[in-house]
């Protein structure tokens, strides 16, 4: 049956975007420490008035993503089948809010501390996030919503 729907996007409970994103910063903030490089373009003021907005939203992004999901009665957590699209709220103009929350605070963290390197290691984490765990739940979507799915996905894109 090569056909047969998954159970969920993602089977194992571990696979979730943390397994990326720490060891990613964390590598970042070893590298700025052996290699320290700065943001001379940006005067601290700003850089750190940038980066506690971008900080912000990003935990916004994603606290506002987890309300429409509870709301919506689906899953944040891997394992569990997500029974309906949720296209409002975040939804509405990114498919990937919780992702992108996380990478947004992440750069405004970066920023806030002058760690390019942190930057960089964000750029890593978000293209392995599009490969570990977006894509496969786009293949996931698409064999359990169908036409729904594609149409959301014509509207709305996967990031911003």
């Amino acid at each position: 049956m090569a056909d047969r729907i998954p159970v969920s996007a993602h089977a194992y409970p571990w696979k979730i975007s943390d397994v990326v994103l720490f060891p990613a910063f964390a590598a970042g903030g070893v590298i700025e420490w052996l290699f320290p490089l700065h943001i001379p373009f940006l005067p601290a003021p700003l850089r750190w008035t940038l980066g506690a907005t971008l900080a912000a939203l990003g935990v916004g992004l994603i606290i506002w993503s987890k309300r429409a999901l509870d709301a919506a009665g689906q899953p944040s957590l891997p394992g569990t089948p997500t029974t309906r699209l949720v296209m409002t709220a975040p939804f509405s103009f990114s498919r990937n809010p919780n992702y992108l929350g996380a990478l947004t605070t992440g750069l405004g963290g970066a920023l806030l501390v002058n760690a390019p390197w942190l930057i960089v290691a964000g750029l890593v984490a978000g293209a392995i996030l599009q490969v570990w765990m977006i894509r496969p739940e786009e293949v996931y979507l698409r064999s359990r919503f169908g036409a729904e799915y594609a149409d959301y996905c014509r509207r709305v894109r996967r990031w911003l």
